[in-house]
């Protein structure tokens, strides 16, 4: 005895498919809510251990850039700047929804400002000069100005002194001064960029892991 049964399909190839993908789609929107979640609750921490790892910011806090720079409290000012950073990442997400012939949603973060105007009028980004009365932008002078000569006719001397806002450097009359080569930024090629691009694979886990 032979059994045997015939499926008779009603609906076209199209009309399946699109009614597997909204079947699957509440379960998909379930894993994306969770996984953008996961990268907000762990971009910033990531982002403020990046910046923290970098050359420029040890140099910053205890280091040539500090007394070149004049930056007393620079550990507090650093980490305000990193706070502001990371409280200002912006995100970009569209839930999936089923289209056309497929399923499609998309997430983006950024991480800074191309000009860093979160930061770069905030009193974290300047040190108060008592001699001149005057607030000196070190963080622009830092990632904007390059290796140019920023002061003229002066120049920074390694050098204990009370007169000293740092302790440990001078300006001194001659020469000229501007930020040193090896920690100059421009727009495209500076301080955060750098970090952020040296670690990259490490964001690039966090997103892979995430959304896995």
């Amino acid at each position: 005895m032979t059994f045997g049964f015939r499926l008779d399909l009603k609906d076209s190839g199209a009309q399946i498919s699109k009614g597997i993908m909204n079947a699957v789609l509440p379960d998909i929107k379930k894993d994306f809510k969770n996984a953008t979640s996961k990268i907000k609750g762990e971009l910033p921490g990531l982002v403020n251990d990046i910046v923290v790892s970098s050359p420029e910011y040890a140099s910053l806090i205890g280091g040539e850039l500090k007394f070149e720079l004049g930056i007393p409290d620079a550990a507090t000012k650093i980490a305000e700047l990193i706070n502001l950073w990371t409280q200002n990442i912006k995100y970009s997400e569209k839930t999936p929804s089923v289209k056309n012939f497929g399923i499609s949603g998309s997430f983006s973060a950024s991480l800074f400002k191309v000009d860093f105007s979160e930061v770069i009028g905030s009193s974290h980004a300047q040190v108060y000069d008592n001699i001149r009365g005057y607030n000196l932008p070190w963080l622009k002078w830092l990632v904007f100005d390059g290796n140019i000569p920023i002061i003229q006719d002066f120049s920074v001397e390694m050098i204990n002194s009370p007169r000293s806002r740092t302790g440990g450097a001078l300006m001194t009359s001659g020469g000229s001064w501007g930020v040193p080569a090896s920690f100059a930024g421009t727009i495209a090629d500076n301080w955060i960029t750098r970090a952020i691009e040296s670690k990259s694979s490490e964001i690039d886990k966090l997103l892979d892991k995430a959304f896995k």
